[in-house]
């Protein structure tokens, strides 16, 4: 992960999403449904712009495989520009680059991270940006 000078994870809940992070690539496709299992709770909620909000862990794969299908994504890699907390709630600015199997950028995606870490893992996570450029770009993505 590229982590911009002063976005350096300070707590322990910065350090737990920036470790979900980079968890997500590079690497072969069937690791980024294992990062689910370890960093996620049981009944997290995701949202994405231009998406139905997921609940539950079962929810959330079914959604990053649906990511995977429409997107050709075989893993995503995380620019982070900055980074923000107060407790157990992390705000991040970055770019996310999703990769095909040989590792080409098919998109970077500017975001705003919203996230809550309750015992080292992700229980919400949400991501906010401006979801045209991603359906232009591959019309199989419609969620």
């Amino acid at each position: 992960m590229n982590i911009h000078p002063g976005a350096e994870p300070k707590t322990d809940a910065e350090k737990a999403v920036v470790g979900f992070l980079d968890a997500w690539g590079p690497g072969a496709w069937p690791h980024m449904r294992d990062c689910c299992d370890q960093w996620m709770t049981d009944d997290i909620s995701w949202e994405n712009t231009g998406s139905p909000a997921t609940k539950g862990k079962a929810a959330a794969v079914e959604f990053l495989t649906t990511l995977h299908d429409t997107l050709d994504m075989e893993y995503c890699t995380a620019e982070l520009r900055n980074i923000a907390s107060n407790g157990d709630i992390v705000l991040t600015e970055r770019v996310d680059r999703v990769h095909a199997v040989d590792g080409t950028v098919l998109i970077e995606i500017p975001i705003m991270g919203a996230f809550t870490v309750v015992d080292g893992r992700i229980a919400r996570y949400a991501d906010y940006n401006a979801d045209f450029p991603i359906k232009e770009r591959f019309p199989r993505h419609r969620h």
